[in-house]
């Protein structure tokens, strides 16, 4: 498969050498100015990335794919502002199953190969009354590191999986590409068939698996979806259904 070209994401790309983080460059630049749609920051190296609820993301210099795009969804409501989340999922997935099998979204917005993290995504808003001013979609993706800290859980690159380098810049070409294509699905209002994409490319999706609550109990359940807010809706063996927000529940792999 030949790789697409965007329209307009990532065609305005700014690069940085070094930065704290491409998330934390373009919310300062979006305080100061409006840059155009599409408008996309992009590092060989962070010295702060920035992962889901706080956390950091390492990536070697050089090695990896480190971007954030910025958009403007001025007619996405706030309840509705998990569908970013799934836009960007969607996105990643497709990436990585150009050149990798058995990829899946662990919820809310990892990427995994089998029972490896790929990649990572963090979604940021601005928001204006009852609607999303602006969003800033952050993306890590291990396209060609070897070797990982150790306090890092089961990483995964594409390279180690392939056995050899893989371009950045390709991969960074088809993904500003399929961004802008979901991007664009979600302008035109494609709610339920992005969800229903988004729910059949979970990781263990309708799988019984262990899970493990804030409280670090250990319980069987199974994924049933994700409401509106973007929590996820587990089946479980002894409470019946119930909703978790981030940090409220976690795979055990």
């Amino acid at each position: 498969m030949s790789i697409p070209e965007a329209l307009f994401a990532g065609k305005n790309k700014i690069y940085l050498e070094e930065t704290i983080s491409t998330n934390t460059y373009a919310l300062d630049l979006l305080s100061k100015t409006n840059p155009p749609e599409g408008t996309c920051i992009i590092t060989d190296f962070q010295t702060a990335g920035r992962g889901q609820i706080g956390r950091y993301w390492h990536s070697e210099a050089e090695k990896n794919l480190l971007v954030t795009y910025i958009f403007y969804p001025h007619t996405l409501k706030v309840k509705d502002q998990f569908y970013l989340n799934i836009i960007s999922g969607l996105a990643m997935r497709d990436v990585a199953a150009h050149w990798i099998g058995n990829v899946k979204i662990k919820w809310p917005n990892d990427i995994y190969s089998g029972d490896k993290k790929l990649a990572g995504i963090l979604v940021q808003n601005v928001l204006r009354g009852d609607f999303i001013k602006s969003t800033i979609i952050g993306v890590g993706i291990n396209v060609n590191q070897q070797d990982f800290p150790p306090d890092i859980p089961n990483p995964i690159s594409i390279a180690l999986i392939k056995g050899f380098d893989i371009d950045v810049e390709l991969v960074f070409r088809l993904l500003s590409a399929r961004l802008e294509y979901y991007y664009l699905r979600l302008k035109a209002n494609r709610i339920k068939i992005l969800k229903d994409e988004y729910l059949n490319s979970l990781y263990r999706f309708n799988e019984w698996a262990q899970f493990s609550d804030s409280d670090n109990d250990t319980f069987k359940g199974k994924i049933a979806g994700i409401d509106q807010a973007g929590k996820l809706i587990l089946q479980t063996e002894t409470k019946g259904f119930k909703s978790f927000g981030f940090r409220e529940v976690s795979y055990v792999i």
